[in-house]
């Protein structure tokens, strides 16, 4: 029987999240020695104050991330496709994708852009895959490699010259910049690559209670829906529009737009 290859994609940012239940599995270590080793009053109520709450933040966080994954994170290609439907795009123009990572967004787009020609661009670090062969092996399993294309490159400064692309497009990839300034120097690069009228769409998790209840405190670590459309604007774009939709965990997907006609004054 003949074995069907299948794409592989990995698990969004699954290192943090063990991260976290490792640290919490030191904690609980702290306070099993308590009840282990011979020690006095003060020491052994230190370790117990100390390890029980660390214990439990970090293995609550920890195992947190297969409820999140099932329910939400393993549907991302999804996610893309919504980022296709409120684009109101043709199907034939220039893509870029800043921060392809193992290529689902490209991909995926490809499937729902039949004449689009779609590039996409990562450091390939971290969650982000090795290399851009990756991607591309995915790309060829899924049947598109024939429309895509995976590079080097960094959103702080795009390898691609001036009003190359119709349609440039992130995912969460403004939130991994932790600076203001990079933010906003990312889409200037954006918007320096796009054409007069072209779009830039995207799509970010949204910081609420649910998040809060999943990732406690760490979900200060992700911007609320207003944040978003200002820091847009700030970029340069106009016609900023937002699209949320709610899961287990809420996203939205914000659309800007360069002007046609050039805007007088510094961006």
């Amino acid at each position: 029987m003949e074995t069907i290859e299948k794409p592989r994609y990995g698990f969004v940012a699954w290192k943090y999240f063990a991260s976290m239940a490792v640290i919490g599995f030191a904690g609980l270590a702290l306070v099993l020695v308590t009840f282990v080793f011979p020690l006095s009053f003060l020491v052994r109520w230190i370790l117990r104050l100390v390890g029980a709450p660390i214990a439990f933040v970090g293995l609550y966080i920890g195992t947190s991330y297969i409820f999140l994954y099932e329910k939400a994170l393993k549907r991302r290609g999804d996610n893309w496709s919504k980022i296709a439907e409120f684009s109101q795009l043709k199907g034939n123009e220039k893509v870029l994708e800043v921060g392809c990572g193992t290529g689902i967004g490209s991909i995926s787009l490809a499937k729902k852009l039949p004449r689009s020609k779609i590039v996409g661009i990562d450091i390939f670090k971290g969650v982000s895959g090795k290399s851009p062969e990756s991607a591309m092996r995915n790309a060829q399993i899924e049947g598109v490699a024939d429309r895509v294309d995976f590079r080097y490159g960094n959103a702080l400064k795009i390898p691609y010259a001036d009003e190359t692309f119709d349609l440039v497009t992130m995912g969460s990839v403004l939130h991994e910049l932790h600076s203001e300034k990079d933010k906003t120097k990312a889409l200037r690069e954006i918007y320096r690559v796009l054409k007069p009228g072209g779009k830039f769409v995207t799509l970010e998790i949204l910081r609420n209670k649910k998040l809060a209840l999943c990732v406690l405190a760490f979900a200060l670590v992700w911007k609320p829906k207003e944040y978003w459309p200002t820091l847009i604007e700030r970029g340069g774009f106009r016609n900023v529009t937002t699209r949320s939709f709610r899961s287990v965990i809420s996203f939205g997907i914000f659309t800007g737009e360069k002007p046609v006609a050039k805007l007088t004054g510094r961006i």
